[in-house]
């Protein structure tokens, strides 16, 4: 029995997008159709052409605030000042609690899952290339961390490989403890596998102690 039909003309966008990609994730892009994100929200499927004409038009909307992209819009032009104010170290560890906040939400997750199933056929259509949004997200960090380097906020060392070294560990945690739907993530470990990386991070970047003839300069 499907859900009670509600108003139509009530502002049902975010929640046709939820829907959307919960079914997307759960039985596939191409196995979920206009007719079933309806019946799922509890409007008529003449509703959601009222927001998007397509469901390609549905998850390209989810992909440009979710996944990579994400992670894209947090890198804003004032993080060096951000960073200057909290200091490079405590700045990563709040970064990591910030990715935990966003990773672990419904929406997240389930992007996650449909990406892992989906990703070469979502690719081919044109929709999501992860290849280069991840690439996109990691020359955004490299050019944070060189920034960092040219303040003395973090030693000399290559941006390219640094946005590597850090970026690397994160994507295995989040697939480590987000990607099986059918449980409840265990948040505090995840939590702990990602402070243990961020403080093993930092001890491989943080700038070396200055000299007693330097602090006397």
């Amino acid at each position: 029995m499907g859900r009670p039909k509600k108003d139509d003309s009530r502002d049902t966008r975010p929640e046709i997008l939820d829907r959307a990609l919960e079914l997307f994730a759960t039985h596939g892009f191409t196995g979920s159709s206009m007719r079933d994100i309806a019946k799922a929200v509890g409007v008529r499927e003449s509703a959601l052409y009222h927001h998007f004409p397509n469901k390609n038009a549905i998850l390209t909307t989810v992909l440009e605030s979710s996944g990579p992209g994400a992670l894209n819009s947090l890198m804003t032009n004032d993080l060096v000042r951000i960073i200057e104010s909290l200091g490079p170290h405590q700045f990563l560890r709040t970064m990591g609690e910030t990715v935990l906040t966003l990773w672990s939400t419904p929406r997240e997750r389930h992007l996650l899952r449909l990406i892992m199933a989906e990703m070469p056929r979502l690719k081919e259509a044109g929709l999501f290339d992860l290849q280069a949004q991840v690439w996109r997200v990691r020359t955004r960090i490299g050019e944070l961390f060189a920034s960092l380097v040219e303040r003395g906020l973090i030693k000399p060392i290559d941006p390219r490989t640094a946005s590597l070294r850090f970026m690397g560990p994160l994507l295995m945690i989040r697939v480590l403890h987000l990607s099986d739907l059918t449980s409840t993530p265990n948040l505090e470990a995840m939590r702990e596998d990602l402070m243990r990386h961020i403080d093993s991070f930092w001890e491989t970047v943080k700038p070396e102690p200055a000299t007693k003839k330097e602090k006397r300069r």
